[in-house]
């Protein structure tokens, strides 16, 4: 039975390709552990203490919890936890997971507000050839028969309610809740934001759940299918979390040069063709309404340039080139081929003739790009009429450069 996650569905919708390099391969990632990550896993340790105690009738005491908080932060912390903001250090993050600590403590002890049902709770969700697992912070459910999915944040920014009420997780969670105790009169969401003593809580519709259920079927599908084909783009989203540049065609480049020694960073030829792209790209900018005759020389050579550029990400299947400062981005898409008057007439006015037989024309009555894309990739078009369109206009690989910041 094939398995997923919450967080396993995320990461492909975040990238395609890391999904690939986390699931399907046994690359292992690079990046070291982070400050952040570490504090979250001592608060949840902590309050997982906390309630685990109350199981079995143990009130542990705030004294209790800092004394736990203090042992398990020195026996679980190592050297090589990465802290990337340089203003703070090691004491001022220990301090922030005290002071999430002791924010809960004051604000629910003597915690008889409800009564726990499961800590760290696995939850597994069993639809046709798929399972759907999960672990639930603290499930709990009060006197009147609501129950309660509770989930313990440390970051420093508060979700808003909008997000709340749209999040994934929780609500993935309160399914199996929903299903597995029938008596539930309500579901509640409730997301602690430890480090600000203040919650946020949502709930959802038995629609918006068969809805929920109904969309991560579908993308477990869109899931297999890129799987039984192999394609897995990379998407630069969060990129900074990801442990996989060293494979990654976007960010390989980047990686390579962080890895060479100071002396030898401008001998590297990809980053020499990036500056160089760059430092013609802003002269041209700066003498472009002045000088046409002198800006059409460096166009000329920037073509040069670029053509170099696409040898080389190509010969090292990279879609990024460090230029110092900035990047030169490998842009690669695939569009329509349609045809131009001034240059391209024959294949122009066959287009055309076809078009004026038909039922567009009128709202096309000249061929115009947007227009022609928008009927091409809409549901109302006769599949015989784009099929005769498409011989006409087929899809081309298209590449370009940008330059943008890093």
């Amino acid at each position: 039975m094939k398995q997923f996650s919450h967080s396993k569905l995320e990461m492909y919708k975040r990238c395609p390709l890391q999904y690939k390099f986390q699931y399907l391969t046994s690359l292992k990632p690079e990046k070291e552990e982070t400050i952040e990550a570490f504090i979250g896993s001592q608060v949840h340790n902590t309050l997982e203490l906390l309630y685990r105690d109350l199981l079995k009738t143990k009130l542990n005491s705030l004294d209790d919890l800092i004394k736990f908080y203090d042992e398990i932060w020195r026996v679980e912390w190592k050297d090589e936890i990465v802290i990337n903001n340089k203003d703070y250090n090691k004491e001022h993050y220990y301090n922030l997971g005290k002071r999430c600590i002791e924010n809960y403590y004051n604000q629910y002890s003597p915690f008889d507000q409800d009564q726990t049902i499961g800590v760290e709770k696995k939850i597994i969700l069993k639809w046709g050839e798929y399972e759907i697992i999960g672990y639930i912070d603290r499930l709990a459910r009060d006197k009147k028969g609501v129950y309660s999915i509770h989930d313990y944040k440390t970051g420093s920014t508060l979700m808003d309610q909008k997000y709340a009420d749209k999040d994934r997780q929780l609500a993935l969670y309160s399914i199996f809740v929903k299903d597995s105790h029938k008596e539930a009169k309500e579901i509640k969401l409730i997301w602690h934001y430890v480090a600000y003593g203040e919650d946020v809580s949502s709930k959802r519709t038995d629609n918006e759940l068969k809805e929920l259920k109904s969309d991560i079927l579908e993308l477990i599908e869109e899931i297999n299918l890129v799987e039984k084909e192999g394609n897995f783009p990379a998407q630069e989203t969060m990129c900074d979390w990801c442990g996989f540049w060293k494979h990654c065609p976007k960010k390989k480049h980047l990686y390579k040069i962080e890895q060479l020694p100071k002396n030898e960073y401008l001998k590297e030829d990809g980053i020499k063709l990036a500056k160089k792209y760059i430092e013609l790209a802003e002269k041209r900018t700066d003498v472009n309404r002045d000088n046409r005759i002198r800006s059409e020389e460096i166009t000329q050579e920037m073509k040069k340039i670029e053509e170099a550029i696409l040898i080389y990400a190509k010969k090292n299947n990279m879609e990024a080139l460090d230029g110092g400062d900035k990047l030169v981005a490998v842009n690669r898409k695939q569009d329509y081929d349609i045809p131009r008057k001034s240059y391209d007439l024959e294949r122009y006015e066959e287009l055309e003739n076809l078009l004026q037989k038909t039922k567009y024309w009128s709202d096309i009555s000249t061929i115009a790009d947007k227009k022609l894309k928008e009927l091409l990739d809409g549901k109302d078009i006769d599949s015989d009429l784009k099929d005769k369109i498409l011989e006409i206009v087929p899809m081309k690989d298209s590449i370009s450069l940008s330059i943008r910041k890093k």
